[in-house]
């Protein structure tokens, strides 16, 4: 940065020794305002105070790295298709960050709630449930396509579902991965993921 200053210096220099006396003049305004920013940049830069670091500026202690690695271990694995995948859905919650509901607390998943009434919940401890991903719906238009929920088994307590069947949870009841009654009738299938 140093020596581009020196070298943007030098040519402004050279550059006003060889303009003829009627231009000297001419110039000698818009040089002068110049030679100031110039001048200060320079001070600014035999200080150190050239500019603030920005947040992402600021170096990594080994510590943070270390923990920053701990962390997100399980993305930086990722290859191909998965890490795409993983990535894709990173910049739609980033660009939507209601979308991510933590359901922790209620039943140990986290709700990607894509639309009203469409709903994925993955199990933060997958190993430890048949109920891996599961998938909810708002089922009001099936129901109206002539869906008949009598003929479904109705969704059981956490921890319950056998995977790969169809659940239903009548509207007003307590949805037992949200820990709260659902606005709406609602489907579920869950997703043995172990």
């Amino acid at each position: 940065m140093r020596t581009l200053f020196f070298k943007v210096l030098g040519w402004l220099i050279s550059f006003s020794l060889g303009l003829k006396s009627h231009q000297q003049r001419n110039m000698k305004a818009k040089l002068s305002n110049i030679t100031i920013v110039l001048t200060i940049t320079s001070i600014l830069l035999l200080t150190g105070c050239s500019r603030s670091r920005a947040a992402e500026d600021k170096r990594v202690s080994g510590d943070e790295l270390t923990t920053l690695k701990r962390e997100y271990a399980d993305v930086l694995a990722l290859q191909g298709t998965s890490k795409g995948e993983i990535l894709a859905i990173a910049r739609i919650l980033r660009a939507n960050p209601e979308m991510a509901i933590d359901r922790t607390a209620a039943s140990g998943e986290y709700c990607f709630k894509s639309d009203l009434g469409i709903m994925v919940h993955f199990a933060t401890q997958p190993e430890r449930t048949s109920e891996g991903v599961l998938y909810e719906f708002d089922a009001s238009g099936l129901i109206a396509a002539g869906l008949d929920p009598a003929r479904m088994r109705q969704l059981p307590e956490l921890g319950r579902m056998t995977p790969g069947l169809w659940y239903f949870l009548p509207k007003g009841q307590l949805d037992p991965h949200h820990a709260h009654a659902m606005p709406s009738p609602t489907i579920a299938i869950a997703v043995n993921v172990k």
